[in-house]
């Protein structure tokens, strides 16, 4: 006998007829009117420049990175405490509750994946050639992102999406040809296949395991609700021999980076992206590609800030001001900015281009964008401040709290694009 949990809607509810069901049907037919549209949308994303297939394709591979990247989080292995109860005296397969999680999760990688080096390739009128190597590269990213992520998290697992970020690159920089770029989507595929023996299945994990994952999901799902994404921010992990026992405001910036150097691959892994998307997308101005990536990159190590501005017994310990503080952490991250920007530069170099010197000044708005960001209040819900638009009663005061910091940025981003 199965059981379920009461009152809970298989598949999230998409295919009831409600408000998901409407909502799904107009986002696929909005995606799909593309199709339709690709002199249009030439303009938009090539403008008068020739298509640069190997960058196209190269962007598709950092996209599979990305995507890879994600899973390996295994967001999908939890389980609420409840289900963990009647799941030990029941005839229920707690293994198959997880496999399942995990095939949506695969589900949308390769159709995210596959849509964009579709709509792409569509766009820029690829020849048949151009699509098999795009259905190779997105057939065995998934195989590989399938074969890692079905089993436990190993030690070197997480250089695996930054040298797939760098096979793109390459394949960007060295123009390679279609049939080139097809033997890289069959090594993609094989190292899938031998990845898959050995190692634990994650859908075995114990019930530590499952509850971690449950409260993390927890997590996501109150800062989603509340609109206060600041709940997500990371924490720092042990930083072995470094100590604060005589705590100051750049003694803690300091350990606070170092605790939070896992989200080096990221720095990494954003810099290689905006380089590519750079040749990819030539429309793309520069300061909105640098801004993004560089907001983006940062706003992990600035991590540190944010969890000191929220706890006044932390900043009471650590006796200094709230001005001390922002200094301080503000020239950590200038540290991150700087070794971001170089990796940028490396990459750029690397593809035979450049970004416009005022892009450049984008990366100090970003340091500036994230200390924005993470020393924001705490949200104020009394008043909503709900206005009237063409879309619905939006609340503009939860809107205003809720975008302090991007908002800084996207104001650097207009200010350039008209000085430009």
């Amino acid at each position: 006998m199965r059981l379920r949990v009461p009152g809970r809607k298989r598949f999230g509810g998409i295919f009831s007829g409600d408000s998901p069901t409407f909502v799904l049907m107009f986002g696929v037919g909005f995606l799909f009117t593309a199709f339709f549209r690709t002199d249009a949308w030439h303009r938009v994303l090539f403008g008068p420049s020739v298509v640069d297939f190997p960058a196209v394709l190269g962007l598709v591979l950092l996209c599979c990175a990305v995507g890879w990247r994600s899973l390996l989080r295994r967001g999908f292995v939890w389980a609420e405490p409840a289900e963990l109860t009647w799941m030990d005296y029941a005839q229920v397969d707690r293994r198959r509750v997880v496999a399942t999680r995990l095939a949506g999760a695969l589900t949308g990688f390769f159709v995210v994946i596959g849509y964009v080096a579709a709509l792409m390739l569509a766009v820029g009128g690829g020849s048949l050639e151009w699509w098999r190597a795009a259905a190779a590269i997105v057939a065995g990213g998934t195989v590989l992102a399938f074969t890692t992520a079905r089993r436990t998290g190993f030690r070197s697992e997480a250089a695996g999406p930054l040298l797939i970020a760098v096979a793109g690159v390459v394949i960007a920089a060295a123009k390679l040809d279609a049939p080139a770029v097809q033997y890289v989507g069959a090594a993609l595929a094989l190292c899938g296949l031998l990845l898959a023996f050995g190692g634990e299945a994650a859908s075995r994990g114990g019930r530590a395991v499952l509850l971690d994952g449950w409260n993390a999901r927890v997590l996501r799902s109150v800062a989603v609700t509340f609109l206060d994404p600041m709940m997500m921010l990371p924490e720092s992990a042990p930083v072995g021999t470094w100590s604060v026992r005589h705590p100051t405001a750049f003694r803690l910036a300091w350990a606070g980076m170092i605790g939070r150097s896992r989200y080096a691959g990221t720095v990494l892994l954003v810099a290689l992206a905006v380089a590519v998307g750079h040749v990819a997308v030539p429309t793309l101005p520069g300061p909105v590609l640098v801004g993004l990536g560089a907001y983006i990159a940062l706003t992990p190590f600035g991590a540190g800030l944010g969890v000191l501005w929220r706890n006044p017994g932390r900043r009471r310990w650590l006796g200094s001001s709230s001005g001390e503080l922002v200094v301080a952490h503000g020239v950590v991250l200038i540290v991150v900015a700087l070794g971001w920007s170089m990796l940028l530069t490396v990459a750029l170099f690397a593809l035979g281009t450049a970004v416009s010197p005022l892009s450049w000044v984008m990366v100090a708005l970003a340091v500036l964008s994230v200390l924005r960001t993470v020393t924001r209040a705490p949200v104020d819900y009394s008043s909503a401040g709900f206005v009237d638009t063409p879309a619905g009663p939006m609340p503009a005061n939860l809107a205003r709290q809720l975008f302090r910091g991007p908002d800084l940025l996207v104001a650097g981003i207009l200010v350039l694009a008209l000085v430009g």
